[in-house]
């Protein structure tokens, strides 16, 4: 039986690094509807977390930098990817790509870039829901190979 703080700090693992998150649970021994909803039920919080707040944090930065500056933007290499990327592939290609990267990378840049879009921290705790189930299913099935 697991408990309430074992719970909670398999939810903190699932935010902090969600990609192993279920093959280490699995790993464990937890069956396969409590790994997903304990990684669905983590993602969910940390996505509201790092939306909400990242949203907040970004409104306060460009107060700041309209106060203090008048210069353009500087566009680093990493900028000019992630632009690409967003040009190439929208909202869309970073819902594929939210369970590969962390909880709160891919809340705070849905935050800087789709904050008007209003189903965005709604979409995004569904691509990690989707991402727990592959990721459980695989851990399972490997899991499962190895045990023969």
């Amino acid at each position: 039986m697991i408990g309430p703080i074992e719970t909670l700090l398999w939810m903190l693992a699932a935010v902090v690094k969600f990609v192993l998150t279920p093959p280490l649970m699995v790993s464990r021994g937890f069956g396969w509807g409590m790994t997903v909803a304990t990684c669905s039920v983590g993602a969910a919080f940390g996505v509201y977390l790092f939306f909400y707040f990242g949203k907040l944090i970004f409104a306060q930065w460009n107060a700041y930098k309209r106060k203090r500056t008048t210069k353009k933007p500087v566009f680093t290499p990493g900028r000019r990817r992630w632009v690409r990327f967003q040009r190439r592939f929208g909202l869309w290609g970073l819902l594929v790509i939210s369970g590969l990267i962390s909880v709160p990378i891919s809340a705070v840049l849905a935050a800087k870039y789709h904050q008007k879009d209003e189903r965005m921290p709604w979409l995004l705790m569904l691509a990690f829901v989707i991402w727990a189930v592959i990721l459980t299913t695989i851990s399972f099935v490997i899991d499962t190979n190895w045990a023969e």
